[in-house]
């Protein structure tokens, strides 16, 4: 099982596949707070504890340094 992430500003899409690159699941959420968001990202992912690796697209930077302003 693989997992994504499409983020964009007004939408972020969460699915898992295969490796046929067969859609299992997906989920469309609006884009609100960050916390609110990323929770339902969460709240998807954890049905599949199996789960391999994730991939993520954005429209914008990605900034993976906690302390970074």
């Amino acid at each position: 099982i693989l997992g994504s992430i499409e983020a964009g500003g007004t939408k972020f899409v969460c699915a898992v596949g295969n490796e046929n690159y067969e859609v299992i699941d997906k989920a469309v959420f609006p884009t609100i707070d960050p916390a609110t968001t990323i929770g339902n990202c969460i709240a998807f992912f954890k049905k599949y504890p199996e789960m391999q690796a994730m991939s993520v697209a954005s429209f914008g930077p990605i900034d993976i340094d906690k302390h970074s302003a």
